[in-house]
């Protein structure tokens, strides 16, 4: 093959990225390599990044032309906490963050947890571990009967995949009020049926004014179920539960 010139070729553009071991790209980031007397010619892209996905074509100049295509797919690799953005923790319970590095080609060489922005100081008060896998690329954080001085921004920092954030609330109390669903805090209205009021309207403007009142109450979150009927300007069926 010493006769014959080894091109790369991205085919999406079929742009001629290398020539041998020239590089005919204004992206410095592509470069062929090739070392002298082997039949292997490489293709380096580095840094790599998402928009190089797709096919690639090795074409070597010979007659007739031998050709062989790569299908190149760049992932992003990023961290994730599974108890999500935020998390609420009573007062003396354990604080218990799982962070994951999703999409890492190799096992991270080291995961860090930070607080803000210094390192999670395992010196600082007893309780505190951190457990990492490095085969399922998973590091665990465990602090154990958390006060409200834990609380913060806690973040997962793998050595090769973007960091993931988690904000920590420690409250005390039995239940905190954030952590009480909205149904709990909202007051019940009673059932209330009107039937056939339509009579009873007498003008376009009274019901006009009626049917602010009754989206003012929905939008109040108030009314959890509305059903209108609108015929000649007048509401013939209205139903709450």
């Amino acid at each position: 093959m010493a006769m014959a010139a080894v091109s790369w070729i991205r085919k999406r553009d079929l742009h001629i990225l290398t020539v041998g071991v020239h590089t005919y790209s204004s992206d410095a980031r592509f470069a062929a390599l090739h070392t002298d007397n082997s039949d292997e010619w490489t293709l380096r892209v580095a840094p790599a990044q998402p928009r190089d996905s797709g096919s690639y074509e090795c074409q070597v100049s010979t007659e007739p032309k031998i050709s062989l295509s790569f299908r190149l797919t760049v992932v992003v690799s990023k961290a994730e906490i599974l108890s999500g953005p935020e998390l609420f923790v009573r007062a003396g319970s354990d604080i218990n963050l799982t962070c994951i590095a999703r999409h890492a080609p190799d096992p991270p060489s080291f995961i860090y947890w930070y607080r803000g922005s210094n390192v999670v100081n395992y010196a600082q008060r007893g309780g505190i571990s951190v457990e990492t896998e490095q085969r399922t690329r998973t590091s665990r954080l465990l602090i154990a009967r958390a006060s409200p001085r834990d609380s913060g921004n806690y973040t997962c920092a793998p050595s090769s995949s973007d960091s993931a954030s988690v904000v920590v609330h420690v409250v005390s109390g039995e239940r905190p009020a954030a952590m009480q669903s909205d149904s709990q805090r909202l007051s019940p209205i009673p059932l209330l049926i009107l039937l056939s009021i339509r009579s009873q309207l007498k003008s376009f403007f009274t019901t006009i004014m009626l049917y602010i009142l009754l989206m003012y109450q929905h939008t109040s979150n108030y009314l959890k179920y509305i059903r209108f009927l609108w015929n000649n300007y007048c509401i013939r069926r209205f139903v709450t539960r």
